[in-house]
């Protein structure tokens, strides 16, 4: 995973990042409310030689020095801590005053630091204080040459710093730093994880990395309430990722727009027919000539969602019961035609691989620039690979947040058992933010708004492209 898609991981699941961070804040100050104060004595010893000599001071330095590393082992001894508990009638053994006191030396020096931890900042200074002293008489007595004789060594407590006036613990700032830097860490890590076991598709960089095809477009939701319409001009950020879909399109066969399309999808409800219509609709603006056939049999839903007749249509002309010419319905005041599905059949899958729909499919791509099939999708049945082997490129639908790689795999195998040639996907249901350029940098808006190369200048006499969108009504779903 490189930068640009770890950034992009983090912009869609900020909102998990964000909920790590503050549970590990929430945890940061519940730790510090239910954590005792706990304050923080301190006393100095000084440790020194009784040698007056000023000639062995050095060696008398060196002395002390090694004999101030074996005082911080026996400070919190018991013949220490029995002393401090009888001065202060503490209710404590000396085993348990041992866990409150610690001592330690500084590098190079002859001071030995004693500290002791209490719930109580006085009782804290007073134990400290009285260890001192008791360490300081426990020092006399084990540095004796003899009974007469005055000690090797001699420790004195230095300093008086009176008790802590702020506790050590718990420290409030420090438990928030922690807690905030643990939060983002689960959250970034937890981000990165759920990404990686995904097996939802979620933008057009992740079909392209996982499933090795091309996104030519990604379409937002359609406005709600959005009617039916063949001579609006639209304006929406759906009719403008369509305008770059058919674009893209008019460059994808060597510089041309392929005679037939196939638009087809893994499973029902991807919005297949929708971006069938809308596809075909818009590709006619441009004054070209378009044919959209229902091809599936199975579920016609074309007549229905562009309000057509029932008429004679693809399984009457297949079959012989009808002329071509009958059944083609012109749309929107001639805008384009349709070829509605006709007649149900008993079996499609046994009508649609017959000869004769090879030759309804050749004479329509003769009298058309380009025809748009509306297949079924291909898991459930054969249809949709049967009419992919007979078109000139197909068209992958992929519902984004709803479908999963494995389908689409899946999917893509099927047609390449027949070698159809994918053109590349489109993905359908993205949310609109994902289009109004609060996320410039996310992989489906570059996709959508990606530069198609050689891109040349409407000629002469042509009608300009119009980034036009044709919704089916409300209702309607594929």
């Amino acid at each position: 995973m490189d930068l640009r898609e770890f950034i992009d991981v983090l912009r869609r699941r900020w909102r998990f990042v964000v909920v790590c961070v503050l549970l590990g804040l929430g945890a940061a100050v519940a730790v510090t409310a239910v954590t005792p104060r706990t304050y923080t004595g301190r006393a100095q010893l000084f440790v020194a030689t009784n040698d007056k000599d000023s000639s062995n001071a050095y060696a008398g330095g060196l002395f002390t020095q090694q004999r101030v590393k074996s005082y911080t082992k026996i400070a919190n001894s018991p013949a220490v801590l029995q002393g401090v508990i009888a001065n202060l009638n503490l209710n404590m053994t000396p085993e348990q005053l041992a866990k409150k006191i610690s001592a330690q030396a500084p590098l190079d020096t002859t001071l030995v630091d004693i500290r002791v931890q209490e719930r109580s900042a006085a009782r804290a200074q007073a134990i400290a204080d009285e260890t001192a002293v008791q360490f300081t008489k426990y020092i006399d007595d084990i540095e004796k040459a003899s009974t007469n004789a005055p000690p090797l060594v001699k420790a004195s407590v230095i300093g008086d710093p009176g008790p802590p006036s702020s506790p050590t613990s718990p420290r409030p700032a420090l438990n928030l730093v922690i807690g905030l830097l643990c939060g983002l860490v689960v959250g970034t890590a937890g981000a990165v994880l759920r990404q990686s076991l995904d097996a939802t598709v979620r933008s057009a960089g992740d079909v392209r990395r996982r499933l090795g095809i091309t996104t030519l477009g990604a379409l937002p939701k359609p406005p709600r309430g959005h009617a039916l319409s063949s001579q609006v001009v639209g304006t929406t950020r759906r009719d403008e990722a369509l305008s770059q879909l058919t674009t893209r399109l008019r460059f994808s066969s060597d510089g041309r727009m392929p005679s037939s399309l196939l638009i087809t999808s893994a499973l029902p409800a991807e919005g297949r027919t929708e971006t069938a219509i809308d596809v075909a609709a818009n590709v006619a603006r441009t004054g070209r000539r378009v044919v959209l056939v229902e091809g599936d049999l199975r579920r016609p839903r074309l007549a229905r969602a562009l309000d057509l007749p029932d008429t004679p249509g693809l399984t009457d002309v297949v079959t012989g019961e009808a002329v071509l010419d009958v059944a083609l319905q012109s749309w929107g005041n001639g805008l384009m035609r349709v070829l509605p599905g006709g007649t149900p059949p008993p079996d499609p899958s046994a009508l649609l691989p017959s000869p004769y729909m090879t030759h309804l499919l050749r004479t329509l791509e003769a009298d058309a620039d380009l025809v748009v099939v509306d297949s079924p999708p291909l898991l459930p049945y054969a249809d949709a690979a049967i009419l992919a082997s007979e078109a000139e490129a197909v068209l992958l639908v992929v519902r984004t947040g709803k479908m999963r790689y494995d389908l689409v795999r899946r999917a893509l195998e099927s047609l390449d058992s027949v070698h159809a040639r994918v053109l590349g996907a489109v993905l359908t249901g993205l949310p609109a933010e994902r289009f109004n350029g609060r996320h410039p940098g996310s992989e489906a808006t570059r996709a959508a708004d990606a530069p198609v190369p050689g891109r040349r200048p409407t000629p002469q006499g042509e009608p300009a492209p119009v980034s036009t969108g044709v919704h089916a009504r409300a209702g309607h779903r594929d």
